[in-house]
Formats: structure tokens, sequence, C-alpha cells
């Protein structure tokens, strides 16, 4: 008669720390779900999928765009600047509020991009769609959320 395979048994100390990890993991996720904010994620949710929107009203589109020196109008991007759109769409209060913070748009894609010409202009843009039950009406607007300028130029 062949051997009976043998069943895995995990010893009391393993068993311990398997529960104890558990209950950490556990307790962080519950913890972070009440107080948390999206840098504790994995442990806390993201909470752009926290919440539901009205099915009627506004959905915004939220873009940053700059003018240089030359009088192109361009769009910034995470490529250009470093900065990605879900940072100033969290900061976008904050834009609001000081709009010399933009500065530092301006200065980062110039950093990255020293041979174009230099930034005089940026803003914040969002572009609003009216839904009913979820879907687009057709009905859209423009709305310059901050605007900054450099100093001495012309606006």
């Amino acid at each position: 008669m062949p051997d009976e395979p043998r069943l895995s048994t995990v010893r009391p100390v393993g068993k311990a720390v398997r529960i104890t990890v558990s209950m950490v993991v556990l307790a962080l996720v519950t913890a972070t779900t009440f107080w948390g904010a999206d840098d504790f994620f994995p442990f806390a949710p993201f909470k752009m999928y926290s919440f539901s929107k009205e099915l009627d009203g506004w959905a915004g589109s939220t873009r940053v765009e700059a003018v240089n020196e030359e009088g192109e109008r361009f769009r910034l991007t995470e490529a250009g600047t470093g900065f990605r759109r879900a940072e100033v769409e969290g900061q976008k209060s904050r834009f609001i509020e000081d709009p010399s913070l933009l500065e530092h748009i301006a200065e980062a894609y110039e950093n990255t991009n020293p041979d174009k010409p230099e930034i005089v202009t940026v803003e914040i843009i969002e572009r609003r769609y009216r839904l009913e039950d979820g879907y687009q009406t057709g009905e859209v607007i423009e709305v310059v959320e901050a605007t900054w300028t450099r100093e001495g130029a012309d606006a």
C-alpha cells in the first residue's frame, strides 16, 4: 500500500504570524477608509472612485494651457512639465485661490524645454459638459478658472 500523501501543516507560530498580518491589514483598510487619503492607497480608496456623481448636471474636464512670448497657445502636459493632470485637478482650489502658484508650472516647462520660447501666461481651463440622465446633451462651456501672467508681460 503506497504511502498516503502528507498534508502540509502550519505550525502555531506560522499561524499566529498569518493571523496578525491579516488583522493589521484589515485594521489599516478599515481605518483609512474613514480617515485616509489617496496617499494611503492601497489601504484607502481613491476618492475619484469612492463616490458617485449626479446623472443630471455638469461634468468637467480640466486642462492647463500656456501662451509663450511669441503668442502661441498650447496645452501643458505631464511630458512637458512633470505635473500630472490629476495633481493639477487635486490642487485646483489652491491655484484658483492663489494664481501666482501657476508660475511653478511655467518654470517646470521652461526647465524641461530650455530651447523653447518663455511662457508669459498659464491658465487652468475647465470644459464643462451638460449631462441629462448621464448622457451628454451637446451643451459645452469653457471656464478659465485661474490665470497667471508673467510680471511685465503683455497680457
